[in-house]
């Protein structure tokens, strides 16, 4: 059965849904006299036409809107040459080291031969943590040497012949 509550709020929700339909109806009716001008909604249409469009993209190319000038630049964007003025070269990236490691030594602490670090002879003898300009040694294992660089990191291992 229902109780006195519920029939209250079943009452009550019928009366306010009533109340709402009867002020929609009485809305729809009314004009809108209090609305603000930025919002009221102009019956007539505003045609566009293809001239317009064409004269407001000639505006766009004509007033560069991506430069502080508003106009084109005077001289054209070559990737090349970008950053050094006309004409300049562009120097050649960094080579990177080719490592080939010959042998790892000893027991813990490890010791490895390396070839082909910068600035070093062939064979350099390298530890844990030894810094050669700026490679840095992280590792050395029973079988495998982590040379590391600002930007790039080697891990070299013995190869096994099968």
């Amino acid at each position: 059965m229902i109780g006195h509550r519920e029939k209250a709020l079943f009452i009550l929700a019928i009366v306010s849904a009533f109340g709402a339909g009867v002020r929609v109806l009485r809305a729809a009716g009314e004009q809108a006299e209090f609305a603000p001008k930025s919002l009221a909604v102009s019956a007539e249409r505003v045609a566009i036409s293809d001239d317009s469009i064409a004269e407001a993209a000639g505006n766009a190319v004509a007033n560069d809107p991506f430069r502080l000038a508003n106009r084109p630049s005077a001289m054209r964007f070559d990737a090349r040459t970008e950053g050094g003025g006309p004409g300049a070269v562009l120097p050649p990236p960094p080579v990177r080291p080719a490592f080939v490691l010959r042998a790892i030594v000893g027991g813990p602490p490890w010791q490895a031969i390396v070839d082909g670090i910068p600035g070093q002879p062939s064979g350099t003898i390298v530890r844990t943590g030894g810094v050669f300009d700026k490679l840095t040694v992280r590792t050395i294992t029973r079988d495998t040497v982590v040379i590391q660089a600002p930007d790039t990191t080697w891990k070299l291992t013995i190869k096994r012949d099968r």
